[in-house]
């Protein structure tokens, strides 16, 4: 089992602060998949706005979405927000 936190707009589209998935082995593509499936909003968690971390690491400094998540490990995603002028 991977546990998956979530904060800031991830956990209002998921609709809970954390989420398990119940697999063994996943890469991050198959988590973000999960996700999206359970969601309870219909929002899109968009991967160019969020960021991801496996164990306090984030992902883009491991193998991305191709990182590959096992049993014991906490998945974080957390949505960032951007502004502009």
């Amino acid at each position: 089992m991977i546990t998956i936190n979530l904060l800031g707009g991830a956990k209002k589209i998921i609709g809970a602060p954390s989420i398990v998935f119940y697999k063994s082995i996943a890469p991050i593509s198959e988590i973000l998949a999960f996700l999206q499936e359970n969601a309870v909003e219909s929002k899109i968690l968009d991967s160019n706005n969020i960021l991801i971390a496996v164990n306090g690491i984030e992902s883009s400094a491991l193998s991305g979405n191709d990182t590959v998540a096992k049993t014991g490990d906490v998945i974080t995603i957390v949505s960032v927000v951007h502004g502009g002028n």
